[in-house]
Order: structure tokens, then C-alpha cells, then sequence
């Protein structure tokens, strides 16, 4: 005997040697974690990590859900019903699902503003900008689909709303709202669609295209902050492990805090059953499309012309402009004090989002 003594791998080391050899886990693990980030770990890139978390625990809740959920214009209100009162910490998960669509809601808009304002969609990073923009339609399509589904008179005014907006779009619009409604009131075909949508087309969707942003991500590296010259930023080069999956855990752990305690103060509460009579109830959208729906109250877009200028034309030239924004902007400056122009859009644009939904809220009150 040699006088050393050799341990001999464990059942879970076998396997993950087997993997490893098949799969190359450890190639991938160090790629991942070796991540060079320009100007070293920050806060601000803690964004695209909390809209993942968000959706995975959105998933998670969504199809505990399921279980009790029942689809049906005859059982989906008392299904609902069952879950906040009768299943065990039903309201929880019902209200953490609920305020977990407002947090991606208002993270995709936090992160969608921070690229922009720190010029991260330019040359080489136009496909991933394309991407997002694509991402950020399927997160507020989620918001529309599922609003509808606890089938109570706020959900079904609100989609009647939407759906009624979507009919103003030119040559799509009428099959688009014929299809989505399934007849000339919302009712059982209408839930139908929109569980469908929500819960398959619209989750097999955004994992494609967000597995698609990740890849294009990873392909073109972060753009780093916009100050400091290049050979700074590089000086400052830090690596997504440790200090910047710390940063990432931390933020995670935030908004999962926020989340719960929004489920706590404030559980979801429904109102009466879905009816096709609003009653004393006055219709509106979700507030996320509250400056919208506030700005079709103007008079200047008043009658069929105006609404479809307003709900359809305005808002489609800005999507429009949004997803040119790479090809028009060729300048290579990031700097978003060197860039006026798109400084003061951006202030202008979120002036305008603010502005009308406190008007809307603020009417809302003023009618109850």
C-alpha cells in the first residue's frame, strides 16, 4: 500500500459526470457564470433577471391555479370564488398572480426605458431591441387575456373595453374582435379563447422569443454603461459571478417581497358576477391602459375617425417608430445627455402616460 486513500464518487457525482460528458454542463456553467460585464457589476442590470423571475413565478402560481380553475362562463366566477375563500391559501396565490402581471407590467417598462435611455439598442444589438419590443407586446397582451378570466363584472367590462378598441384596427380589426368575442356579446366562446391564449399561446410564445433575446444577449455581450470611454469601461470589466448574481438574487428577493406583501394588503376581491348589464358599474381597462383609454375621452378624437386615431393610428406609428429606432439612430454616441432629442421624448412620453392616468383615476373617483 502507497499509504493514500482514494474516495470513490458518489451516486449524484456519477450522474453529473455522465451529463457532463453527454452535455457538456460545466462548458456551459462557465460560460454562463464568466460573463464579462463592461464597467463592473451594477444595479441598474438587475432588470432582465427580475422580469425572468417574474415570469417563472407567474407560471408557478398561474398553474397551481389551474387545478381549481374552472373555464366556463357557467363555473369560472364561483371557481374563482372557491379559490380566495375555500382552497388553502387560495387569495394569496390568486393576489400574488394578480399584482405579479402589474410587476412585469411596470419592469418591462423600467428595463425597456433603460435601454433606450442608455442607448443599448445600437449597432450590434438592433435584433435584440427588436426582441424586447416583441416581448414587451406579449407581457401586456398577458395583462388583457387574463383580466377576463375571473369572470366578474370589472373583468368583463374591462375586456369588452379592449376588445372594443382592437375592433377600430383597419382590416383585421373586425375578425379580430368577431374571433376573440365568438359571438355578438362576450360569454362562453370568449373565455374560452382567452384561457387558451393565456395560459398556452401566449406562455409557449414568450419562452420562445425570450429565449431568443437571451441568445442575441449573449451573442452581442452587455453594452455596458453609456459614460466612460471604452478603454475604462474594459478597465472595470467584472464577471457575472459572483458580485453581479448577487446583485441579481438580491433585486429577486425585492420584488418578491413587494409582490407578497401586495398579495397581503391589498387580496384580490372580486365583484359581482360578469353580466351583460353594467349597472352602476362604469366600464374601464386595467390601469396600465388607463392613459389610453383616458385619451379617447379627448374631443378632438371623438366619433369613429377620432377613435381609431387615438386607440389604433397614434398608438401604432409609436410602436412603429420604436422598433425603427435602431436604423434611424446611426449615431454611435450613447451618452443620453449628448442625445436631446431622445431625453426629452422620453421625458415627454412619460409625462403624457402619467398625466392621463391620474386624469383617468382621478374621474374614476369622481363618478363612484
Amino acid at each position: 500500500m502507497d499509504g493514500h486513500s482514494t474516495t470513490a464518487p458518489t451516486a449524484i457525482e456519477k450522474i453529473i459526470a455522465f451529463v457532463d460528458e453527454r452535455v457538456g454542463l460545466k462548458k456551459i456553467q462557465a460560460k454562463m457564470l464568466n460573463e464579462p460585464v463592461p464597467g463592473g457589476s451594477r444595479w441598474a442590470y438587475v432588470f432582465g433577471s427580475c422580469l425572468l423571475f417574474i415570469f417563472i413565478m407567474q407560471a408557478v402560481t398561474g398553474i397551481l391555479l389551474m387545478f381549481y380553475y374552472v373555464p366556463s362562463a357557467d363555473h369560472a366566477y364561483a371557481s374563482t370564488q372557491y379559490i380566495i375563500h375555500e382552497v388553502d391559501y387560495g387569495w394569496f396565490l390568486l393576489s400574488y398572480h394578480f399584482w405579479g402581471s402589474t410587476a412585469m407590467v411596470v419592469m418591462v417598462f423600467a428595463h425597456m426605458s433603460q435601454v433606450f435611455l442608455w442607448g443599448a439598442y445600437k449597432k450590434p444589438r438592433e435584433m435584440i431591441w427588436l426582441a424586447g419590443l416583441a416581448l414587451f407586446g406579449i407581457v401586456m397582451a398577458f395583462g388583457f387575456t387574463g383580466y377576463l378570466l375571473p369572470w366578474d363584472q370589472r373583468a368583463y367590462w374591462a375586456t369588452t373595453v379592449g376588445v372594443e378598441i382592437m375592433d377600430k384596427t383597419p382590416v383585421v380589426g373586425d375578425f379580430l374582435a368577431r374571433f376573440l368575442k365568438g359571438g355578438p356579446t362576450p360569454g362562453q366562446m370568449t373565455l374560452s379563447r382567452f384561457f387558451v391564449i393565456h395560459v398556452m399561446v401566449l406562455p409557449a410564445t414568450l419562452m420562445g422569443l425570450a429565449g431568443l433575446h437571451i441568445f442575441l444577449f449573449r451573442k452581442a455581450g452587455p453594452a455596458g454603461p453609456f459614460r466612460g470611454s471604452d478603454e475604462e469601461l474594459k478597465a472595470k470589466t467584472d464577471y457575472f459571478f459572483p458580485r453581479q448574481i448577487w446583485k441579481d438574487i438580491v433585486a429577486m428577493g425585492a420584488v418578491f417581497a413587494t409582490i407578497c406583501s401586495l398579495a397581503f394588503i391589498e387580496p384580490v376581491v372580486l365583484l359581482e358576477e360578469a353580466t351583460p348589464d353594467p349597472g352602476e358599474y362604469h366600464p374601464e381597462p386595467e390601469w396600465y391602459f388607463l392613459f389610453l383609454f383616458q385619451l379617447l375621452r379627448l374631443k378632438m378624437f371623438a366619433g369613429e375617425f377620432g377613435q381609431f386615431l387615438g386607440a389604433i393610428a397614434l398608438p401604432g406609428l409609436f410602436m412603429a417608430l420604436l422598433a425603427a429606432l435602431p436604423f434611424i439612430d446611426r449615431s454611435p454616441e450613447r451618452n443620453i445627455f449628448k442625445r436631446p432629442v431622445a431625453l426629452v421624448g422620453w421625458i415627454l412620453v412619460m409625462i403624457g402616460i402619467l398625466v392621463f392616468t391620474v386624469s383617468a383615476i382621478i374621474n374614476r373617483e369622481f363618478l363612484d
